[in-house]
């Protein structure tokens, strides 16, 4: 309405405009022809153009002001009442006409009783002024009639006119409200629709909660300050609000992994562009919407992806939601890293004006960041909603939440699954000192085969129960069908860890006390005391001291050492454990710690000929390990393995057995053969495999060493 309100303005004051040129034109023939005076032009073009000028004046002050028309109107009238004083003519009636069409664009019927009633009385004094001044008789009155008649006519006609468009016009405005109201329910409800989806895909990860949202703010922002439209505005708001969504389509190990990506996941993150401009690319409702996911990550160096796009090459759009996503990302925490300071990135932004940035819109984003808040930044709430809006929005928030939540919590146990468990570990371990556990229910096979799975199922829940219990700000993570990763922050000191431990372990074996059953946990664990380990780091401490453990009888806890000293101490508790089963004549079973199923031949082997033979038994535990800070692939050590088999086959004999215990050790069997000479047998093994890999000056990476024991029957 206010923009009819200006465009009616407008053409009114044009249309005096033009009519008092017109006017001018004519006195000037007037002029030329001798039938009027220089003076009086003047005079009426004065008059007439002062008040004109003083129209045009308010109208560029404020175009849609009301009052407006009654200013043009009382200038009309003047030029009127000029007229109908000085012409020499009684047919100025004339001058009125004009007007009068113009008045039936007001579609206001009172404004126009108004000015009839001031015309006719206008006329009234002119008639007066005639019969006493003029001399005018009534014999000569044909021409007064006449006009005093045409008025009256013309303003009942304008009237009716103006009565009927008012009608039309109203009807036509309530109809428009009505639309407009609908239109923006619509648009609402699809706000809504697209936010919840920009709220489902930030839920896959907790530390882009709100992210979608921020960038659609910021790029509003951007576009207002750049002096777009409203309408523009918007259209611009929904489609950042989509620019992430074809990350529905990475594997969430890459999107939510710890840490910084490698090159092949960082190939698969970057395919969320294209991905997401394939979804939006055939949804009509608003232009460009998918160019806002498809480009987002274009430079304006070229140097972006997918297409590489440059500068005016890459849709405005899509220039703008790089700025406001970059925005975001560098002042949001990640799990990677603390959000970066405001000035810092204030000074990055600028740095990147012209390479990754357009440079207009990085001056227009720098204009609102100079004037804004940062401690409220634009994360405005929603408008007020209607009844049924709420309803709907509380609706999408419960879905939004459950999905968050189902995302990263465990089903059964309610803690955190194991992707989200390694992203809260890694923000936490980067802030606080503490120390990470690793637990293994022991024999959990064992027990669902025996007990039922939902007697298995109601141990998880009270192991659980116990590690809640064990402190306020502990995070517990289930990493498989029985192992628990946790981390309690704060605590590292090993007599005070021991405590809580054995505590822990007597609470798992109460567990099962009352249905006189048995149940045991192996628990591995890294103390975190130096802010620069990983979660990584740590975790493959406590999984190695977890191994450890294992091997070395269960039911207890390790702390991790030294790689080389633990590796060490693991392959003799090993062997040892070997050899206490073969006296003991225990079966193997999976139940046992005797490596892999085929050794399983090569166990009953040995212990026939130890029992039944009576003889001597020499066993070699070879064992391949990777130095401590060394980094290889699976292949490099697939092939130290290859390696070390091929050593040890080229070396033993035909009479000897050798056989797979696990997927780093090898066994090799010597029955009645003397002690020192299967050493020197061990030793030319380890010989040949350093010179076929290619390093014996340098075992920090790979190394092969070697155990020995006897086993004969008592």
């Amino acid at each position: 309405m206010i923009n009819l309100e200006k465009r009616i303005n407008r053409d009114i004051v044009v249309g005096w405009g033009t009519f008092v040129g017109v006017l001018l034109l004519g006195y000037l023939v007037e002029i030329f022809r001798g039938n009027r005076t220089v003076g009086y032009a003047v005079v009426f073009m004065l008059l007439n153009c002062a008040t004109l000028l003083f129209c045009l004046w308010q109208y560029k002050k404020n175009p849609e002001a009301t009052i407006l028309r009654y200013y043009q109107i009382t200038g009309f009238l003047i030029m009127y009442v000029f007229c109908l004083s000085t012409a020499n003519t009684h047919q100025v009636y004339t001058y009125i006409l004009p007007i009068l069409f113009l008045l039936i664009l007001y579609h206001d019927p009172a404004l126009i009783i108004r000015v009839a009633v001031t015309t006719l009385v206008i006329n009234l004094i002119a008639i007066g002024k005639w019969f006493l001044v003029d001399g005018v008789t009534v014999e000569d009155t044909w021409d007064i009639e006449i006009q005093t008649g045409i008025l009256i006519l013309c303003f009942i006609a304008c009237w009716m006119a103006a009565r009927i468009y008012s009608e039309v016009h109203d009807q036509n405005s309530r109809s428009i409200e009505k639309l407009d109201e609908k239109t923006k329910q619509i648009q609402r409800m699809t706000f809504q629709t697209i936010e919840t989806i920009a709220n489902t895909i930030d839920a896959k990860d907790e530390y882009t909660k709100g992210h979608s949202r921020r960038v659609s703010d910021y790029s509003a922002e951007i576009a207002r300050e750049m002096g777009m439209t409203d309408e523009e505005v918007e259209r611009i708001r929904y489609i950042a609000l989509l620019h992430d969504i074809g990350k529905i389509g990475v594997p969430d190990a890459v999107l939510n992994k710890p840490g910084r990506l490698n090159e092949a996941e960082y190939e698969l993150m970057k395919k969320h562009t294209t991905i997401g401009g394939e979804i939006l690319k055939d949804v009509g409702m608003m232009p460009e919407l998918d160019v806002g996911a498809k480009y987002h990550h274009e430079r304006y160096d070229g140097k972006g992806y997918p297409n590489g796009l440059k500068g005016d090459e890459i849709p405005l759009v899509a220039r703008i939601i790089c700025m406001a996503d970059s925005y975001d990302a560098m002042t949001s925490n990640r799990i990677y890293r603390k959000h970066l300071n405001h000035l810092i990135v204030v000074e990055e932004i600028r740095r990147c004006r012209g390479t990754q940035f357009d440079p207009e819109v990085t001056d227009a984003f720098l204009k609102f960041l100079d004037r804004l808040d940062v401690s409220g930044m634009v994360n405005q709430e929603p408008e007020e909603l209607d009844g049924a809006n709420r309803l709907l929005n509380r609706v999408m928030e419960d879905q939004t939440r459950q999905l968050a939540e189902s995302s990263q919590k465990d089903q059964l146990t309610k803690v955190y699954n194991r992707s989200a468990g390694e992203r809260f570990m890694t923000v936490s371990m980067r802030d606080n000192k503490g120390f990470l556990f690793y637990l293994n229910i022991d024999e959990m096979r064992r027990i669902n085969r025996e007990q039922g799975i939902r007697m298995g199922d109601f141990y998880l829940l009270q192991i659980v129960d116990l590690l809640q219990c064990m402190h306020p700000d502990i995070i517990v993570s289930r990493f498989g069908g029985d192992e628990f990763l946790c981390f309690i922050p704060g605590d590292t000191d090993q007599e005070s860890i021991r405590a809580q431990m054995n505590q822990l372990l007597d609470g798992v074996r109460f567990i099962a006390a009352d249905t006189g059953g048995k149940l045991t946990a192996s628990v591995g664990i890294s103390v975190h005391d130096d802010l620069k380990q990983t979660f990584g780091e740590a975790f493959a401490e406590a999984d190695k001291a977890l191994y450890y453990m294992k091997q070395a009888g269960k039911d207890s806890f390790y702390f991790y050492q030294q790689v080389a000293d633990m590796e060490e101490d693991l392959s003799r508790q090993e062997l040892s454990n070997l050899v206490e089963a073969i006296r003991a004549k225990d079966n193997f079973s999976d139940s046992m710690v005797l490596g892999q199923k085929d050794f399983s031949r090569m166990y009953d082997f040995i212990r026939d000929v130890v029992s039944d033979r009576r003889k001597k038994v020499e066993l070699v535990m070879f064992t391949v390990s990777v130095g401590e800070h060394a980094e290889i692939t699976v292949e490099q050590r697939d092939r130290a393995l290859d390696l070390a088999d091929k050593a040890i086959m080229a070396v033993v004999r035909d009479e000897d057995a050798v056989c797979t215990y696990s997927s780093t050790q090898r066994i090799v069997v010597f029955v009645d053969e003397d002690e020192a000479h299967v050493k020197e047998i061990a030793d030319e093994i380890e010989k040949r495999f350093y010179q076929m890999y290619g390093q014996h000056d340098r075992k920090e990476v790979i190394t092969l060493e070697y155990r020995v024991a006897s086993v004969k029957e008592d």
